[in-house]
C-alpha cells in the first residue's frame, strides 16, 4: 500500500511518510471546510479569514492523526520494539511497527496508547473551546477538532483487529488463554465483522440517497475486513517459520567462479549449463576468498562482442552489508530483509568465505513444500 509515497519528516527518529492518497482525502477535507462547513457556521465571516481556518483545521486534523500514531510508536520503542515509518493514507495513519510485541503487557499498552492519545487532544481542545466561545473563528474549529478527536478515539476502541481496540482485545484473550494464534483469530474475526457491517450501513447510505456516505462506508468496511484477514494470515505465516534458520534451507553445495575467467566462458559453461541465475564470484579456487556476485542481468549490460575480452573481475559487483547474512538468522528475518533492501537474494558468509547463497525463490519453494507437507 505504501510503495508509492513521499517522504514528509522524521521525528524522534521516526520517519513520517505521506502516501500518494493522501494528498486526496486532504483535498476532499479542504473543500468540505472551505466551501462548505465553515462558510455555513461561520456566514458572516470574510472568504480571506475562511481560508485561513481552512487551512489551519485541516492541518490539524491530520496533525491529530499523525499524533495517534506517533504515541503508539513511541510507546512501542520504549518497550523495545523498532518502529520503521509512520504513513498517512486515504483511511488514516498507520504505524508500521515491526515484530509483534512478545506479551500481551506490551500488545495492551502500545494498542491502548493511541486512543488515549486521540482523548488527551480532545481535552486541549475542547479547554481551548470553552475559553474562546465568544470568538467564533477560533470556537468552532478547534469544537470540531476535539469531537473528531473523540470520534477517533472511540471508533478505534471498536474491539476488532486491527484497530486499537481488537488489539487491546487479543491481548486480553492472549493474557487469559496463553495463545497468541487464537487470540488473534478471535480479535480479526471480530475485525471482520465490524468491517462487513460498516459495508452493510454504506449500502443501506446508497439506497437513502446519501452517496457519498455510502462509497465512504464501504471502502472502509472493505479496508477493515480486509486488513483483518491478512493480519491473521501474516501471523499463521509467521508462526509456522518460526524458530527455523539459515542453516535449515542452505545449499551448501555452491557453483562458484573466480574473477579471472572471460564473460564468454561464463555464459558458455555456466549460466547455459547450471541455469542459475547469478553466481558467487571468488578470488581464486585457492584462497577462496568472496569477491562478489555477478548475475546473468550484469552480463546483458555488456556488449556480446566483447564477452571474449571482458574478465568477470571487470564488472562484478561487490556485496553490502545488507546483502550479508549468517546461518543463524531466522527464514523470517531473512524475508523482511530482502523485503525491505528490495533484494533477489542473500549471501550466506563465514568470516571472508562464502558458505552459500539464498534467493527469494529458494525460499518460497521451501515454506511451498513445509506447507505441503504439515
Amino acid at each position: 500500500m505504501f510503495k508509492s509515497s513521499v517522504k514528509l519528516l522524521k521525528i524522534f527518529g521516526i520517519e513520517v511518510r505521506l502516501d500518494y492518497s493522501w494528498f486526496i482525502i486532504f483535498a476532499l477535507i479542504a473543500y468540505n471546510f472551505g466551501f462548505d462547513y465553515f462558510p455555513r457556521i461561520l456566514p458572516n465571516l470574510k472568504p480571506g479569514y475562511i481560508a485561513i481556518i481552512t487551512i489551519i483545521t485541516t492541518v490539524l486534523f491530520f496533525f491529530s492523526l499523525l499524533f495517534h500514531e506517533m504515541s503508539h510508536s513511541i510507546v512501542a520503542i520504549k518497550n523495545g520494539i523498532p518502529v520503521k515509518r509512520i504513513s498517512l493514507f486515504i483511511f488514516g495513519g498507520m504505524a508500521e511497527i515491526e515484530k509483534e510485541p512478545d506479551s500481551p503487557a506490551k500488545e495492551f499498552i502500545i494498542a491502548i496508547a493511541g486512543p488515549l492519545a486521540s482523548f488527551f487532544l480532545a481535552f486541549i481542545f475542547g479547554i481551548i473551546w470553552s475559553f474562546t466561545r465568544g470568538i467564533g473563528a477560533v470556537a468552532e474549529p478547534v469544537k470540531y477538532l476535539a469531537l473528531v478527536n473523540v470520534v477517533l478515539g472511540i471508533f478505534n476502541l471498536l474491539p476488532g483487529y486491527p484497530l486499537d481496540g481488537g488489539r487491546v482485545l487479543r491481548s486480553i484473550v492472549w493474557k487469559v488463554s496463553g495463545n497468541l494464534k487464537r487470540s488473534t483469530y478471535i480479535a480479526s474475526t471480530a475485525g471482520r465483522v465490524i468491517g462487513f457491517m460498516i459495508i452493510t450501513a454504506g449500502i443501506f447510505f446508497f439506497f437513502t440517497g446519501n452517496f457519498l456516505n455510502g462509497v465512504w462506508f464501504v471502502f472502509i468496511g472493505w479496508f477493515l475486513q480486509s486488513s483483518a484477514q491478512t493480519g491473521y494470515r501474516q501471523l499463521v505465516f509467521e508462526t509456522s517459520i518460526k524458530g527455523i534458520k539459515v542453516r535449515d534451507i542452505i545449499n551448501e553445495n555452491i557453483v562458484s567462479v573466480t574473477k579471472d575467467i572471460m564473460l564468454e566462458d561464463l555464459v558458455n559453461n555456466y549460466f547455459m549449463r547450471y541455469r542459475y541465475g547469478r553466481f558467487p564470484v571468488i578470488e581464486n579456487n585457492k584462497t577462496q576468498r568472496f569477491i562478489g556476485v555477478i548475475s546473468l542481468h550484469d552480463i546483458k549490460s555488456i556488449p556480446k562482442e566483447e564477452w571474449n575480452s571482458t574478465e568477470v573481475e571487470d564488472i562484478v559487483k561487490p556485496v553490502s552489508d545488507c546483502e550479508k547474512v549468517d546461518m543463524d538468522m531466522e527464514v523470517f528475518d531473512i524475508i523482511k530483509k530482502m523485503s525491505i533492501n528490495n533484494l533477489g537474494h542473500l549471501v550466506v558468509m563465514s568470516g571472508d568465505k562464502i558458505r552459500g547463497m539464498i534467493t527469494k525463490s529458494d525460499v518460497m519453494k521451501f515454506i511451498k513444500l513445509r506447507s505441503e507437507l504439515h
